[in-house]
């Protein structure tokens, strides 16, 4: 992720773009694919105008190829102006260089500033125009330019003729649902049923929604059964029921409800759109509660904590049974309420409600005393929670114990009471030497030595560790932190024995290949040609080509990484039904359907899974799925193929480590003075070159820039106007994110590791870390951060960076 973090200046450069699949390159004034992929308008837009009658410079078009919308953008407004003398040809070549941005208002002003003669516009003109004013929030004005487009163009011609007919139907439909009669909505469905069976579905599916607001609920049972489809229909589960309850008409809706037939209690329900029985149970409790029938809901909210007691449902049920004080005197009802409120962090009612239990004469377990005194911290009654604690700590349970001491050390942390927090550590410790938590208090004791320089007591600890159980992932931390103390000292020899020592217990542990590769290192460094070592280098190269250690064993021994590995045979292209569904799955998008094209996507993958002897079909929807930017889907499919036993080869490294936006990337690290194949392998490790994606921590798009990152940097390099959608766009995604990259770069004057700790982690420990002894040597460096995330962070875009040169680059290295 890019850290969110001061921003120090750099030289400004040119924007970028590229789109949500890959774009089509021209080398002169021709036909450009240009894709601005977006929740209002998923919609190919296409530069169309005839290069006879197009003035654009070779240049521009270019751009446009690369997927560099932004810049393409710029160079145009001054081509063209003054605007109002521009043909429409050309003004058509502006307003899909605006919308490849999302200028959306830039678009509009492209093709209708000075009113121009529209006489003989092309089709297209209309659909660019109404697709823009619809992501613009002008539905009326797009409602009118789609019409016209669908009264010159629309379902004739050939297949884009067609296709985008169909878009523009499902966009009128949608658009109009809820403004024009209900009845009408249904039958412009019905109509568009007869062109494309699969997109009137979904496209019922959202009328429905906006219908459902309104509380046409006879309109939303007749778009629903339009739907064919039952996955579409099952999504759409309350709509009818929401569109009562709307009209105020609860009794109805509680009697739809009752039709609905849900699944189980996974929060996420079937695969065919069905709901779990907790969210039916949920809106069942809610309209029963509004008609007075208390008896019934509580019923409800009952039924549903004896499924769950986690998640939203579960936390509301419980919130509304103990504010009714519905409980009741049965103390397992009292047990279920307050573990779903203790789950639902409502920490003070679950205190409220354990007392409840007990008072209605329940004995409560270990378990749910551990669960009653985490209520009590959460209250913030630590002095309750202590006491709990403090009673635990000596259960006949070693985990209850062990727990209950962390736990209770932890408080004593946050009371600033740190020799009460010490002992209690050891006392962990002493008691309990194999618990996770007694090996993490040990560990960090340890690593609180390295960090420090006293390097002989980190080893002691790192020993210790090791002792206690060595088989735990810590453990194995321990020994690789260990032997490289022992190389820090100028002690290969002794670097050496820890390594080949893991290997021996471990062969296949966690870090075998750490093991393997530094161990060699150590070895040959003490002067010990052993054959474990030989041993372990060849395993290295046969069992984890492409890994980075694999990498590293190449460097260091002159060769160029992956080199052996054979071209492989290419990816068939998909035939037949898969074809066809591919074909859907662009309809769909051109739609802006995105949830019927993620469901279908999803669908197309499980069908190709289960076909027989799929391999090839795999690997042929792997690429393609690449080609249209659904790449998590491509490199799913990859692993797979290779999980099935297709060994490493060119082909099949290229669709697990795709590389979509080429251009786009080259072009933009070019003029920062970045190594391509960096900024690449960054963006395969933040996103997976999925250009919407955004992280739990909000980042967004390939580099995975965090919004307020991004309008930091868009005021000193552009674009005006930043939005946080613009980074859901290739072109500015890129554009900003190397703009940081590159000055991380500076500040750290070229060191890799260093920039990229900051990239993931944050200047401020980059900065610290940049002190450790380590900082010296990169790949010690790398194997010293402190972060298990960001150090396999850094270890995988190092990797990603020499795979990609190796894969694009042209050559063998």
């Amino acid at each position: 992720m890019l850290w969110a973090g001061p921003v120090v200046a750099a030289p400004a450069a040119a924007g970028v773009a590229s789109s949500a699949s890959a774009t089509a390159v021209v080398a002169s004034p021709a036909p450009v694919a240009i894709v601005a992929s977006s929740a209002s308008a998923a919609i190919a837009f296409r530069a169309s105008a005839a290069a006879p009658q197009s003035s654009v410079p070779g240049a521009v078009w270019r751009d446009l190829a690369a997927g560099r919308h932004w810049r393409a953008s710029l160079a145009l407004e001054d081509h063209l102006a003054p605007l109002a003398s521009a043909s429409v040809e050309d003004r058509l070549v502006l307003a899909e260089a605006q919308a490849g941005w999302r200028n959306w208002s830039g678009a509009v002003e492209a093709l209708t500033a000075g009113r121009p003669d529209t006489a003989h516009a092309p089709p297209r003109y209309w659909y660019v125009l109404g697709t823009a004013l619809e992501a613009a929030g002008n539905a009326e004005g797009a409602a009118g330019a789609l019409r016209r487009f669908v009264a010159s163009a629309g379902g004739r011609g050939g297949l884009g003729a067609r296709s985008e007919g169909v878009a523009a139907r499902s966009r009128l439909v949608r658009m109009e649902a809820g403004r024009a009669s209900p009845a009408a909505t249904v039958e412009a469905v019905a109509e568009l049923r007869g062109l494309s069976p699969a997109v009137a579905g979904w496209t019922a599916l959202e009328a429905a929604r906006a219908l459902a607001e309104s509380g046409e609920a006879e309109a939303v049972w007749g778009l629903l059964a339009l739907a064919g489809d039952d996955v579409v229909r099952n999504r759409g589960w309350r709509l009818e029921a929401d569109a009562w309850a709307a009209q105020g008409d609860t009794a109805r809706a509680l009697a739809a409800l009752g039709a609905v037939a849900p699944v189980g209690k996974d929060p996420d329900g079937a695969e065919d759109g069905s709901p779990p029985r907790t969210a039916v149970l949920a809106l069942e409790w809610r309209y029963r509660l509004a008609l007075g029938d208390t008896t019934r809901a509580v019923s409800a909210m009952r039924d549903i904590l004896s499924l769950a007691t986690r998640g939203a449902d579960a936390t509301e049920a419980a919130l509304a049974l103990w504010r009714l004080d519905a409980v009741g005197a049965d103390p397992d009802a009292y047990r279920q309420v307050a573990r779903a409120l203790g789950n639902g962090r409502e920490y003070g009612s679950a205190v409220r409600a354990w007392e409840a239990a007990q008072g209605a004469g329940a004995v409560l377990a270990e378990s749910e005393r551990m669960s009653l005194a985490r209520a009590y911290n959460g209250s913030r009654d630590r002095d309750a929670a202590v006491g709990l604690y403090r009673d635990l700590s000596v259960s006949a349970d070693p985990e209850t114990a062990a727990r209950a001491l962390r736990a209770w050390a932890d408080i004593r942390r946050v009371q600033g009471r740190h020799g009460d927090m010490r002992i209690l550590e050891g006392r962990l410790v002493e008691r309990y030497p194999a618990h996770p938590e007694a090996v993490d208090v040990v560990f960090f004791a340890g690593d609180d030595h390295h960090d420090g320089g006293r390097l002989a007591e980190a080893v002691d600890h790192y020993r210790q560790v090791v002792s206690m159980s060595s088989g735990a992932d810590r453990a194995g931390l321990a020994r690789m932190r260990w032997a490289q103390i022992h190389l820090s000292l100028g002690e290969p020899g002794a670097a050496a024995e820890v390594f080949r020592g893991y290997l021996e217990e471990f062969p296949n542990g966690r870090r075998w290949e750490e093991a393997a590769f530094w161990g060699a290192q150590a070895g040959e460094a003490a002067g010990d040609s052993a054959s474990w070592a030989a041993a372990a280098l060849v395993r290295l190269g046969r069992d984890s080509p492409l890994s980075y250690y694999a990498l590293l064993a190449a460097e260091a021994g002159g060769a160029a990484f992956a080199a052996a590995l054979p071209e492989g045979s290419p990816a068939p292209a998909p035939e037949g039904w898969l074809r066809e569904a591919l074909e859907l799955l662009a309809l769909l998008e051109e739609a802006g359907l995105d949830e019927g094209a993620a469901v279908h996507a999803a669908s197309v993958v499980r069908a190709a899974r289960a076909a027989e002897d799929s391999d090839d079909l795999l690997l042929g929807l792997a690429v393609a799925l690449n080609e249209r930017g659904r790449t998590r889907h491509g490199i799913e499919l990859g692993w797979e193929v290779h999980r099935r036993g297709r060994p490493w080869d060119r082909t099949l490294a290229r669709v697990v480590f795709p590389f979509p936006h080429r251009d786009l990337v080259t072009a933009r690290a070019e003029e920062l003075g970045l190594d391509p194949y960096l900024v690449a392998g960054l963006i395969r490790q933040e996103s997976a070159f999925a250009p919407a994606v955004v992280s739990s921590a909000g980042a967004v798009g390939l580099m995975q820039v965090l919004p307020a990152t991004g309008n930091e940097l868009a005021r000193r390099v552009g674009p005006r106007g930043f939005r946080a959608d613009f980074l859901e766009t290739p072109e500015l995604n890129v554009h900003l994110g190397t703009t940081y990259l590159a000055r991380l770069m500076e500040r750290y004057e070229g060191d890799v590791p260093l920039a990229l700790s900051a990239y993931n982690a944050g200047p401020t420990r980059a900065n610290r870390w940049r002190r450790f002894p380590e900082a010296a040597d990169p790949l010690r460096f790398t194997e010293r951060i402190p972060f298990a995330e960001t150090r396999a962070y850094v270890k995988n875009v190092t990797r990603n960076r020499a795979l990609y040169r190796w894969l694009y680059g042209g050559g063998t290295g």
